[in-house]
């Protein structure tokens, strides 16, 4: 008996689905180990600064060749090999950290490797859009994302479970998943015929009228909310400096590492959730409510958090949930206001918004908790979130200008 699948579940969705579940297994690990690294490299107290500069730099130069690698791909008629070389560059330079052993050789191999999944994002984001019927984006895009979060929990658990083993093995064992990205990408996606535009590349394209209004109303949107986004290393910090006072680093990091996997099962339920929901009742409530609204919940609560574990699940669950929905939907979103042509120049403009935005506001939300306090920090970080949900829902009456 022939087996009927859903019309949304395309070929390539699940190998883009399935390719995303190695490739976060592979660069999930590096948040939880790179401090362990340069701890090593240069001592406890020197790292600090390096891990910021190394982390600051690699979310910069991701966002900047997602910009570019989103105009490209609708200027070549065929996106998979950009995407190939993406998670080729990505997953086997991260591995190479196991050789590293100066600082500047970290910062090298990290910078490229973020380079490499900043290419992957817009063109892999139009190739779903583009082979799948707009009434089912919420579910493919939801779909995608849900198996993506699912590599996020088993990086965090490899290293759980092989915390005796010294960061050098643990990312030369990263090559294993990254390697069968590469290799799901190469034999499961196929090209989607897409009109090829012939625009130049220039910054300035951003402020083009090549796009939609509605688009760029949406995109301020975005960066609102971006600004208040902190970025996951805040709420471990927070999280590590409120449950285990008094704590060794070690028990510390362990009992944050299993409240993030729970974190990521919420956050991989939520995205297909919240993805198919929208498909029936649109796109802005879902959005407004469990991305925006439930962050900013979470923001508050982190300002007066207590010790309790149940307040610490709250936190989680709302931080797994809030993400989930924002990033599944604000894809399906894009979606629906982005002609087919330009499908790649939005989704890289949007992911150079997130990403600027997110350093932006964990760089400024991070010295304001230096210099007044978490509480302050937080708090406004709430309250951005709550102001972003009556900007979105005036994106309808903007539409029907």
């Amino acid at each position: 008996m022939k087996i009927s699948y859903p019309q949304w579940l395309t070929k390539n969705v699940v190998g883009f689905s399935l390719a995303s579940t190695m490739s976060d297994a592979s660069h999930e690990v590096v948040p939880l180990i790179l401090p362990l690294l340069i701890s090593q490299l240069l001592g406890k107290d020197a790292a600090p600064p390096y891990v910021a500069l190394i982390g600051g730099t690699s979310t910069a130069v991701a966002s900047l060749s997602g910009l570019y690698a989103g105009k490209l791909s609708d200027q070549l008629p065929n996106r998979k090999p950009m995407i190939v070389f993406g998670y080729f560059l990505a997953g086997s330079l991260v591995g190479l950290l196991a050789f590293a052993n100066h600082w500047v050789t970290v910062f090298l191999l990290m910078t490229g490797a973020w380079i490499g999944r900043g290419v992957i994002s817009a063109p892999r984001n139009a190739i779903i859009a583009d082979s799948t019927p707009q009434a089912y984006y919420g579910r493919a895009f939801g779909f995608r994302q849900a198996f993506d979060t699912l590599g996020s929990i088993l990086g965090p658990l490899i290293v759980y479970f092989l915390a005796d083993w010294s960061p050098h093995k643990l990312f030369l064992l990263t090559l294993i998943p990254g390697v069968l990205a590469c290799l799901i990408i190469y034999m499961l996606v196929k090209d989607v015929p897409h009109t090829v535009t012939n625009e130049p590349f220039s910054f300035l394209f951003i402020f083009k009228n090549s796009l939609p209004r509605a688009f760029y109303y949406l995109m301020g949107v975005f960066l609102m909310f971006g600004l208040g986004n902190f970025n996951k290393s805040l709420l471990v910090l927070r999280m590590q400096e409120v449950l285990s006072p008094g704590a060794s680093a070690a028990v510390a990091l362990s009992t944050v590492a299993l409240m993030y996997i729970f974190r990521n099962i919420v956050q991989t339920f939520s995205s297909y959730a919240m993805g198919a929901l929208s498909d029936k009742i649109g796109r802005l409530i879902p959005l407004g409510i469990g991305g925006f609204g439930f962050f900013g919940i979470m923001s508050f609560l982190l300002a007066w958090q207590s010790t309790s574990l149940i307040s610490a699940l709250c936190i989680f669950f709302l931080s797994g949930f809030s993400a989930g929905t924002y990033v599944s939907l604000q894809k399906s979103l894009a979606a629906d206001v982005l002609p087919e042509n330009v499908r790649g120049t939005g989704y890289g403009i949007i992911n150079t918004i997130d990403s600027l935005a997110a350093l932006l506001s964990s760089i400024i939300l991070g010295i304001i908790w230096r210099m007044i306090g978490a509480k302050a920090a937080f708090c406004i970080a709430g309250t951005i979130s709550f102001l972003s949900i009556i900007a979105l829902l005036l994106l309808r009456r903007f539409q029907k200008k």
